[in-house]
């Protein structure tokens, strides 16, 4: 694994955006315009959160991956560097959606229904029904959006600080919970600190927070003559309905807009000329339209150049989400062990064949595991995908080859058979692996069998069988001894051959 994915020496942060189309303003100045700042100093790790997405959207879909795309666009023109940044997909690295299905096994309730953005969304989106789990659950979604990086700090406005209060909780009962499994003392996740990021006040053209829920947005590259109209149509809290009366600039949502985007010196203009009404607010209007256009103006052309390659684009945020599927990944199956839920299993009903082949010079094991019963169905391999899974039918037709070209041949008897019998095919094998599951002790037990062993009686069952026919194998236990036969013939004590796994070096 890369070093730069397991570790930097800056801490690391952590955000996300809804994919919901352009950005407008108020995604810029809340965010996206600090984060560009933020990759000079921190570790960043920035997500397009498209499940997030569907908690509100889950009707339409129809558009959600073009909005991905408009957003990916939009922070690359605004200044996120992929070179400074990982940018990536969340839905392309599916363990956001796992660890948060672990997650939703130990958190109240309660502290999902707690959140202030609960209940205020629902009393603002009317329109929709949110009346589903995803919509109750997507802090808990966005708990497991943080730890999964062991984020140091979420960059945040004062309005989501219960978010990341929440996310700590979730963290602190996680290692509560789960601490007298870790070996080491140490909790799995690091309980992050909101990372408080100055937010200057962008209301939309109705007054209230600038939001595509509203309907009250100015897009971050719309177009200036758009952007004019916009503008000009803001609501102005009641002030001045008649241009000789006085105004005051702090109390409209256009001496806002000014306070963002103009100059210091119209800025003072338009604050003394308001409060004298020496200027109407259409004049003001358009000065802070045209302050806005102007200032974002180059994000705007280079959204246009990024338009003309956008397969370059997405092309590189699924390589950023690959990176970020190794981190998470790490993350989650220290997350899984503490729950039980290890892919890696050492307890008894495993059993280690020793070392069997090597790579760089190192040897790895082979592990047997019994996943279901009656049968031994699947058992990992320790090679270079350390999740691969093999089947026991695959070495029936496929033999398994140590480092010294040895050819393996690996098999179980079922359990729940009055005999412990195998069916072995009618090929050539220096090894035979044979595997015996206890159903009392849950034990299982293995038999090495070098060629020298069966090789005889083998050749002789091949003879009075026909062609590919597989040839009985059976072992019973006499006392303290293991006896097998091959197609009725005389038994061979194998007790010595049990666990020596000398004939697979």
């Amino acid at each position: 694994m890369p070093e730069s994915v397991l570790s930097s020496s800056r801490p690391r942060v952590l955000s996300g955006m809804r994919p919901t189309g352009k950005l407008h303003l108020g995604n810029y100045m809340g965010a996206l315009a600090n984060w560009v700042k933020l990759q000079d100093q921190y570790e960043c790790y920035f997500f397009i959160a498209d499940w997030h997405a569907l908690t509100t959207d889950y009707a339409d879909p129809s558009r959600l991956k073009l909005n991905t795309l408009d957003v990916a666009l939009d922070w690359l023109a605004a200044g996120l560097d992929p070179e400074k940044s990982t940018i990536f997909i969340q839905s392309h690295v599916p363990q956001h959606a796992e660890l948060h299905l672990l997650f939703s096994m130990i958190t109240p309730l309660g502290w999902l229904e707690r959140v202030p953005s609960y209940k205020e969304q629902q009393e603002n989106l009317t329109g929709k029904d949110l009346s589903t789990y995803g919509f109750l659950g997507y802090p808990l979604l966005q708990a497991a959006d943080i730890l999964l990086y062991q984020a140091h700090f979420v960059p945040v406005g004062q309005d989501q600080v219960a978010h990341v209060e929440l996310t700590r909780e979730v963290a602190r009962r996680f290692n509560s919970m789960y601490k007298s499994r870790s070996i080491s003392g140490a909790p799995v996740f690091r309980e992050p600190e909101a990372l408080l990021t100055p937010s200057p006040r962008l209301p939309g053209t109705d007054g209230r927070k600038m939001s595509k829920s509203y309907g009250n947005t100015i897009g971050l590259t719309e177009d200036p003559k758009i952007v004019a109209q916009k503008v000009e149509s803001m609501f102005t809290n009641g002030q001045r309905p008649r241009q000789t009366d006085l105004g005051d600039p702090d109390q409209c949502p256009v001496g806002d807009l000014h306070k963002v985007f103009s100059s210091a010196a119209i800025i003072a203009e338009t604050q003394i000329a308001c409060r004298t009404a020496k200027i109407s607010c259409r004049d003001c209007k358009a000065l802070a339209a045209k302050s806005a256009s102007d200032q974002v103006a180059p994000i705007h052309a280079r959204r246009n150049e990024l338009e003309s390659n956008e397969r370059a684009v997405w092309d590189r945020l699924r390589a950023d989400s690959a990176k970020a599927f190794l981190a998470a990944e790490k993350v989650l199956n220290e997350a899984k062990a503490f729950v039980g839920l290890s892919r890696e299993y050492d307890g008894p009903s495993y059993i280690s064949m020793g070392a069997v082949s090597s790579m760089g010079g190192n040897p790895h094991e082979i592990r047997m595991g019994w996943l279901a019963s009656p049968s031994l169905r699947d058992f990992p391999l320790k090679e270079e995908d350390p999740h691969r899974f093999a089947s026991i039918e695959r070495f029936l037709e496929e033999p398994l080859i140590t480092a010294s070209k040895k050819r393996v041949l690996v098999t179980a008897a079922d359990p729940l058979a009055s005999e412990l019998r195998f069916e072995i095919p009618a090929k050539s094998y220096e090894v035979w692996v044979l595997l015996v599951l206890d159903l009392h002790s849950g034990e299982i037990s293995d038999f090495i069998l070098p060629q020298k062993v069966f090789s005889q009686q083998f050749a002789q069952a091949k003879k009075s069988l026909k062609k590919d026919e597989r040839i009985p194998v059976m072992i019973r236990k006499d006392v303290d001894r293991f006896l097998m036969s091959i197609h009725d013939s005389e038994p061979i004590d194998i007790t010595e051959l049990q666990s020596n796994y000398e004939p697979l070096k």
